[in-house]
């Protein structure tokens, strides 16, 4: 069983680092870099604003720490399949879930590890512990982490208590009363509570050998948890494994009635249709959207909004263009008697309209959050360039590559 997860394990590395490197290309690189930069310039010049003794600062150290102790969930790598060709095997499922929590864990202790990194400097400022507080602090979240892992094992057996199934107990009230006695009476006590809690979810882990294993929830977990990191990757570039859902929204079909159905506009009657009632580009284009619109209300800057902006457009029309292939595999497309000129301009108006409406939700949002008219034109003139640029010739460069 260890060796049958190390070779799924391997399979999935596989999978996961083909997919990165289409996500981490040269452009993402350079805008991530530069989006990462003004976030830590952001943050370093809010700390030079605060001073020690704030009272909402405990009650924000706690609930970011309580809220990253959620990151990092459990691979089992499980398939449909193995409710029928594992279940031979269900008594040797501990060996194959102890390698499963091995890189689980790892994982998931880097996570705490590197948001506690980000967060000391807050702490240092606000709260000005001693260097072995927060060194307990940490110790105690990496080991509410690893008792969170014992829950999650146990969860896939067929447990008849309802106390170690309820996530909400578990997962949020018991380590939020254990970072509160760490945060505001001793980090020791935190400590001890936490140490206890883990001992205690270890033991009671042991003890479920004799328990059968709960394939269907089992597998009906990890399944969610793969369509989660498709889901993102799918942000990015198209993932097979993701099957559109087509969906009437009827209560869209008044904007929908302005494409008139004239011959020239078979295409973008097709388009605009296609747009709305695809659940995966419509839903990647509305995350994005709402996404971006989110980070430019918190963000405040001359440049970084106008930056972030730019990029986010970038990353929208980027990942429309596929669409335009959306409709080569259905045959009676390929007999429309229409010059493939018209389908590219057909496409080129609906790129034109998601991209300027895009555009005025972020000017609306700087408006909002910045109340600095010189901004928001300055944000309306790159967007502007930008969209226009993207459309006329990065558009029908790629299209050219891809024909």
């Amino acid at each position: 069983m260890n060796n049958l997860y190390r070779q799924r394990l391997s399979s999935h590395l596989k999978e996961m680092f083909k997919y990165l490197r289409l996500v981490f290309n040269d452009h993402f690189v350079f805008a991530l870099l530069i989006f990462i930069g003004g976030l830590g310039l952001a943050y370093s010049n809010g700390l030079k604003e605060l001073q020690a003794g704030l009272w909402w600062a405990k009650p924000v150290i706690f609930i970011v720490l309580l809220v990253v102790l959620q990151l990092g969930r459990f691979a089992t790598l499980l398939q449909d399949a193995d409710v029928v060709f594992l279940l031979p095997r269900e008594a040797d499922m501990r060996r194959y879930l102890t390698g499963a929590r091995w890189y689980s864990e790892s994982l998931g202790m880097l996570y705490q590890l590197f948001f506690m990194f980000i967060l000391l400097p807050f702490i240092q400022v606000t709260d000005g512990m001693p260097v072995l507080s927060l060194a307990l602090i940490a110790l105690t979240q990496l080991l509410l982490k690893d008792a969170a892992f014992s829950v999650t094992i146990l969860r896939r057996f067929q447990l008849r208590s309802r106390w170690l199934n309820e996530s909400f107990w578990l997962n949020w009230l018991v380590p939020l009363v254990v970072l509160v006695c760490s945060i505001y009476i001793l980090p020791v006590a935190g400590l001890v509570l936490a140490l206890a809690l883990m001992i205690g979810l270890r033991v009671v882990d042991a003890r479920v050998n004799q328990i059968p294993f709960d394939w269907w929830k089992a597998i009906a977990l990890e399944n969610n948890r793969m369509l989660g990191v498709y889901r993102f990757f799918n942000l990015f570039t198209t993932v097979p494994m993701l099957k559109g859902v087509a969906k009437r929204r009827r209560y869209l079909d008044w904007l929908l009635n302005m494409v008139k159905a004239v011959p020239h506009n078979t295409y973008l009657y097709l388009y605009s249709r296609g747009i709305v009632r695809s659940g995966e580009f419509s839903g990647l284009y509305l995350r994005l959207t709402i996404l971006g619109m989110i980070l430019l209300y918190f963000v405040h800057g001359t440049w970084l909004p106008v930056l972030l902006a730019a990029l986010f457009l970038y990353l929208i029309g980027f990942q429309l263009i596929p669409f335009y292939w959306q409709f080569d595999d259905i045959v009676f497309t390929h007999l429309y008697p229409i010059a493939e000129s018209e389908r590219v301009r057909s496409f080129k108006r609906l790129m034109y309209s998601l991209l300027t409406l895009t555009a005025v939700l972020f000017v609306i949002m700087i408006v909002i959050a910045n109340l600095n008219w010189q901004l928001s034109l300055t944000l309306l003139v790159v967007e502007a360039v930008e969209v226009f640029l993207m459309v006329q010739y990065y558009l029908p460069l790629r299209l050219r590559r891809k024909a």
